[in-house]
């Protein structure tokens, strides 16, 4: 009987953390490379406003998508970060579509 709740326990700890590793680490790890990226456009760290942050089950890239606003940018970005091929897909959202862009865009007319 005590076997069991030795075996159970273990089961139990590598489920976690398996759930950790997947799931809020990666997240953190994809939210610190957004970070990177955008200050290489010479966005500040505080400029930027994380909405969400999901794991994308649908796509082959097995990433997370990330949906953000950056200060006096009239538009909403949607990020898509593939851990297993370390890059990102970029848009924006504008009027319910997604469009690509590899920017932040700070006046409407860059478009």
């Amino acid at each position: 009987m005590g076997r069991r709740w030795v075996v159970l326990g273990l089961a139990a700890a590598m489920a976690a953390g398996f759930y950790l590793y997947q799931f809020p680490l990666k997240s953190y790890i994809t939210q610190q490379k957004l970070y990177e990226l955008l200050a290489e456009e010479g966005v500040a760290k505080e400029d930027i406003q994380i909405q969400k942050v999901l794991k994308d089950y649908k796509s082959a890239r097995s990433g997370y998508v990330m949906y953000f606003t950056v200060k006096e940018s009239p538009l909403d970005y949607q990020y898509d970060y593939s851990f297993k091929i370390n890059n990102w897909m970029r848009g924006y959202v504008s009027e319910g579509t997604i469009y690509s862009s590899d920017k932040i865009i700070f006046n409407e007319n860059e478009e």
